[in-house]
């Protein structure tokens, strides 16, 4: 086992390909999903390469997802042969602990649990890639009465909305209006819906990805965030503006839709997307070691 250095990431590549086609992850990341994840990465650090003759055979990186002041990292390995994938979750979930991470998390392919329980993870739920296969015959709805779709979208008043709307779904970390980071997605795919009298209700954010390789009919239109106000849920927003957006996502040239979503989200998110077409084409396990006491939603008491 060596550190891990930018160098290898045409190794990772491929042990990500191996594993999409051996269905051991759901997809390849995109490249604009590589670069904001290894944009400032610490290799060195917080990353460990087993390799033989012929390059990488197994990697882990250690990325942080903690928000202010909270730290949650994820421990994230491609492995061509389990007794490596097992020896680098160790390394990772050592270096999390050593780190002063709170929480650590693995994210496994249903089913393949070997060995995790015996490194002190839990299983803490499913989580779900559901799929349009097809962005032909969008639903074309209208917003509720009452509401409208805003003109343009303020992207610190959506990330008030983002937070109050998931503020006590699971692992929720909230956005700092002040402090956004640069967003590469088209503005136009950032929708807002407001009341008659301007006020926001809910948002959803989507941008458009190309995977390689992948089942899905490509570019993929991707879904980020369907985030709908409390006090205006149950009123069919969540739908019609994920409508709107497969459309605009359509017009940009994407030809089939993905989302990720708690398998046990409160809200039953997952009813409003089967309802627009969506169905589940693979389901993460996602096992957790708690190292410190936070609140975290959705941690046990």
């Amino acid at each position: 086992m060596r550190q891990g250095r930018v160098q290898d990431l045409p190794g990772l590549r491929t042990l990500w390909a191996h594993e999409v086609l051996s269905r051991g992850r759901d997809c390849v990341p995109s490249e604009a999903m590589i670069a904001q994840m290894m944009g400032s990465f610490d290799w060195a650090g917080r990353s460990r390469v087993i390799e033989d003759g012929s390059g990488p055979r197994a990697a882990v990186l250690v990325l942080e997802h903690g928000m202010r002041g909270r730290s949650l990292v994820r421990v994230e390995t491609a492995a061509r042969n389990e007794d490596d994938r097992l020896r680098l979750i160790k390394w990772g979930l050592g270096l999390s602990r050593a780190a002063g991470a709170a929480l650590a998390q693995v994210w496994r392919p249903r089913g393949q649990h070997r060995g995790l329980v015996e490194l002190g993870l839990r299983l803490a739920r499913p989580f779900w890639r559901m799929d349009r296969r097809s962005l032909e015959e969008v639903p074309a709805t209208a917003l509720p009465a009452g509401y409208r779709l805003a003109p343009a979208t303020d992207r610190s008043e959506a990330a008030r909305v983002f937070n109050r709307s998931f503020a006590e779904h699971w692992r929720f970390q909230a956005l700092d209006p002040d402090d956004l980071a640069p967003a590469s997605r088209p503005r136009d795919l950032e929708l807002m819906a407001v009341t008659d009298q301007g006020s926001p209700a809910a948002v959803v954010w989507c941008d458009i990805a190309t995977h390689d390789p992948d089942l899905r009919r490509q570019p993929v239109g991707v879904v980020e965030v369907v985030g709908t106000l409390p006090e205006h849920r149950r009123r069919g927003l969540a739908y019609a503006l994920t409508a709107a957006a497969l459309r605009r996502l359509r017009g940009r040239g994407a030809a089939s839709a993905s989302l990720y979503v708690d398998g046990l989200n409160p809200t039953r998110a997952y009813d409003v997307y089967s309802r627009l077409g969506f169905s589940v084409a693979y389901q993460y396990d996602v096992f957790e070691q708690e190292f410190k006491r936070e609140r975290w939603p959705g941690s046990r008491t």
